[in-house]
């Protein structure tokens, strides 16, 4: 089966929807046990390249982007629910066109085992502000970059090995 892309899927009776916030509990976590995603979609079937199995929801995870953009984002979200009745399609594609800067906050939570996501539950409109203030206190967004400017030095100190130890070699 290939890949499909399910914008609507019942999951332990939670009705999981793009363009919808939703906290949990996430057993396979590496920086946030705790997550509040903005959903947006799940991702099931087999990769046609690879052969391995995907089973997983993909959304934006709020502490991971930076707070001084959070608020600016979440208020633009709201408004959007309002002008759509909460029936709108958060995409990845949407997300890179409005939100460039959220693509380090995209984050996929395995949804098979079940056991890794417990206590999920859709956060409703009016207690949005309530549970985005809540992940104020955790910001993964200096996290990321700190380990991506430690990669970029390690690559440049592997490059300026290389070319002192001759394995660079202009060739003429």
């Amino acid at each position: 089966m290939a890949i499909r892309v399910i914008m609507r899927k019942n999951f332990q009776n939670v009705s999981w929807r793009s363009g919808h916030i939703y906290k949990f509990k996430y057993q396979a976590w590496s920086n946030d046990p705790e997550p509040v995603i903005i959903l947006m979609y799940a991702l099931s079937g087999i990769h046609p390249t690879t052969g391995n199995q995907w089973r997983f929801f993909q959304g934006i995870n709020f502490t991971y982007i930076p707070r001084s953009q959070r608020r600016q984002f979440a208020s633009k979200w709201v408004r959007e629910w309002e002008a759509t009745g909460g029936s709108f399609q958060f995409t990845y594609e949407r997300m890179l066109r409005e939100f460039p800067y959220l693509k380090s906050a995209v984050r996929r939570y395995f949804f098979k085992p079940a056991y890794y996501i417990s206590n999920a539950v859709e956060v409703p409109l009016e207690d949005i502000e309530d549970v985005i203030v809540s992940t104020w206190s955790k910001d993964f967004s200096k996290k990321l970059r700190t380990n991506l400017v430690q990669k970029f030095r390690k690559v440049k100190k592997n490059v300026q090995n290389g070319v002192e130890s001759g394995i660079f070699k202009s060739r003429r």
